[in-house]
């Protein structure tokens, strides 16, 4: 019988599937998809995509190791990383249903994120921490499975995010002309694509989707359940005094290459300001929350992206592209730059990380470089990912 990682080199085209846990705790994005080709000739089809809820507990047992207030022992992080290992192989599973698949990658979920400039503590160094065992997968699926990809990019002395721009480039560059793939995830980053990859540059723009999510379920529990998202949005204003103190912001002053998180954007975030504006309304928290985003993202474009490349395009991606209030801010910042979403090029834009980390898982097994020094400022290229092989 052949070796696994032989036949997985021998198959032009392999069905994967690709898994990520968003930097909101609470569910898996899994992508099945066949992927064509290797390095600059890679091509993605998306065969099928689906959100999976955690197990009842495993998204407040998360939250625990992600409060800083909150002492985690080495037991518990054990425990949650075989407890993610179980639901990644649960929903892989789930997702390829009696289908054959032939890799799996998956990102994991990142509990901590410290890039080389960011000092937490004068005795913490640069690290990254994915939890989610990735052989409980490989034995579930009965796939090679990829994992825990960013640390080879930090081993190199590069920020290990954001983690896709290569795929980015392989699979949406545009010919004659530049886009800019904005990402409105937990955090929110951008990737701008030339028709070299020399020209690909990313960075993570700041805040996204985890304050948005965050101050949502506030304003949720000051009002009837059955308000959505948008109608509480339509109920708040924007405080512009808060506002213009909220962009008053190092991390947005600071020039790429750049990176960060939850430890800067995340629940802490939202506790911390709620409590300085303690007197607001909650739906004006939010709205304003949803434009800080918006601008954020814009100002970023402006001090870093238009200043250096001509950008044809902006496409949106992640739970935020479909958060029409938030794509409005967008559009109007932005213009006259068309706006679209990542449907528009054939990839629903939920689905962008999970298959970018299926192609990912890909580069890896042909040994093919997958990181963009010049965006992450790595010392030199790098594989990314571990290799994990089923049992026999």
């Amino acid at each position: 019988m052949a070796h696994p990682i032989v036949r997985l080199l021998g198959l032009e085209t392999k069905r994967v599937v690709g898994l990520t846990a968003g930097a909101s705790p609470g569910g898996i994005d899994a992508a099945l998809c066949e992927v064509t080709g290797w390095g600059a000739q890679a091509r993605a089809r998306l065969l099928r995509f689906s959100t999976v809820p955690f197990p009842p507990g495993l998204g407040e047992a998360v939250e625990e190791l992600l409060d800083p207030s909150h002492p985690t022992s080495a037991a518990e992080l054990s425990t949650v990383s075989f407890r993610l290992g179980h639901a990644f192989a649960e929903a892989a599973a789930q997702l390829a249903g009696d289908d054959p698949v032939d890799l799996v990658g998956s990102h994991g979920q990142t509990v901590w994120h410290q890039p080389p400039w960011m000092k937490q503590r004068e005795d913490l160094i640069a690290s990254t921490l994915q939890l989610g065992e990735p052989s409980l997968i490989a034995a579930r699926t009965g796939a090679v499975t990829v994992a825990d990809f960013r640390v080879a990019d930090m081993a190199v002395a590069g920020e290990g995010a954001p983690l896709g721009p290569y795929v980015d480039w392989a699979l949406y560059r545009l010919a004659g002309g530049v886009r800019a793939l904005q990402d409105l995830g937990g955090i929110a980053s951008v990737t701008v694509v030339g028709e070299r990859l020399a020209e690909v540059f990313t960075f993570d723009t700041g805040p996204g989707t985890l304050i948005i999510d965050a101050m949502a379920a506030r304003a949720r529990g000051t009002r009837e359940a059955a308000q959505d998202d948008q109608a509480l949005l339509a109920r708040g204003r924007v405080l512009p005094a808060l506002l213009a103190r909220l962009l008053d912001d190092d991390y947005l002053r600071q020039p790429p290459p750049k990176s960060t998180g939850r430890e800067r954007y995340g629940r802490g975030f939202v506790r911390e300001l709620i409590e300085r504006e303690a007197g607001a309304d909650p739906l004006d928290l939010l709205a304003t929350t949803v434009a800080f985003v918006a601008e954020s993202v814009a100002q970023g474009y402006r001090a870093f992206v238009l200043p250096r490349v001509p950008v044809s395009e902006v496409l949106l991606s992640g739970g935020g592209a479909r958060n029409p209030t938030l794509q409005a801010h967008l559009a109007r910042l932005l213009a006259p730059l068309p706006v679209r979403e990542l449907d528009a090029v054939g990839v629903r834009a939920e689905a962008r990380e999970a298959v970018a980390v299926a192609v990912l898982a890909v580069e890896a097994i042909h040994a093919s470089p997958a990181n963009v020094p010049v965006a992450t400022g790595a010392r030199r290229e790098a594989v990314l990912g571990k290799i994990c092989l089923p049992p026999p």
